[in-house]
């Protein structure tokens, strides 16, 4: 039998795939791929995965299922997948905004669930999942479950039910990042820098103060006040844009977010 089965390869599932081949630990041959497109399939087959055209071949050969579909069609996939799944078949959800009531409406009272907020950088090996456990998981279930996660990420879990207010920080927050690094390096070529270079050093930078985040003994107020040294160019700057409503606007960003992932879940 399989260790996992993906239902469905959209992106970010793909983006998973690609950042745990990256791990000499990560075997192929122990995923099995369900997709409606075939040459998704074919692209996983060539890789080494087991394929399927069928969904009930897949679920049937496997120990724990993936679901990564988009939550416009989680209503017709998880009708078909209920034909098949084995009462107490542990199932990882990546389907955004979707909580554990409606698993169990669809799956029965004693299925167990565990749901997953992931983000695009687990394409790299750089993930960051937050994952929360239904009342019938248990701690070996979340570790069965996350192993593959492990393989391209970071793993966090969260209480039930909390995966809309996560999704700020780690599923939407590539999306923030992109656009700042973007404007910077926009802001760069107009100063006459080499763009290329922009966004190496910008990039760098980015990925070293996330690091001295997680490193770090000193708290987050701690860090950025050591940076905001009086009548330097770094405050000045600062203090500009925080007259301009940036705070306001970063706010903005996690409560538009959180609300947007209910909607979702909600369709």
């Amino acid at each position: 039998m399989l260790h996992y089965g993906f239902i469905a390869a959209g992106n970010i599932i793909q983006a998973m795939h690609r950042g745990a081949e990256l791990n000499p630990a990560y075997d192929p041959s122990e995923i099995g791929i369900y997709d409606i497109n075939a040459e998704v399939r074919d692209s996983y087959a060539k890789r080494g995965y087991v394929t399927y055209d069928k969904m009930s071949d897949l679920v049937d050969n496997s120990e724990i299922l993936v679901l990564g579909v988009t939550p416009k069609v989680a209503g017709l996939v998880i009708d078909e997948l209920a034909t098949s799944y084995r009462p107490g078949q542990l199932l990882l959800s990546v389907v955004t905004g979707v909580e554990q009531a409606w698993y169990k409406e669809h799956l029965g009272k004693d299925s167990k669930v565990i749901i997953c907020m992931p983000n695009m950088s687990s394409q790299v090996g750089e993930g960051a999942f937050a994952v929360s456990r239904g009342e019938n998981c248990s701690d070996e279930d979340v570790k069965k479950a996350t192993e593959i996660l492990n393989l391209c990420g970071l793993v966090e879990e969260v209480p039930d039910g909390m995966m809309a207010e996560v999704l700020p920080f780690n599923g939407s927050a590539p999306g923030f990042f992109y656009h700042i690094a973007n404007l910077m390096v926009e802001e760069a070529k107009r100063l006459g820098l080499d763009s290329d270079k922009a966004v190496k050093l910008f990039a760098q930078t980015m990925k070293g103060s996330g690091e001295m985040i997680l490193k770090s003994d000193k708290s987050l107020k701690d860090l950025e006040t050591a940076l905001r040294l009086p009548g330097g160019a770094t405050v000045t700057a600062l203090e500009k844009i925080e007259s301009l409503g940036s705070d306001d606007l970063y706010r903005e960003f996690v409560n538009v977010s959180v609300e947007r992932c209910k909607e979702l879940g909600n369709q």
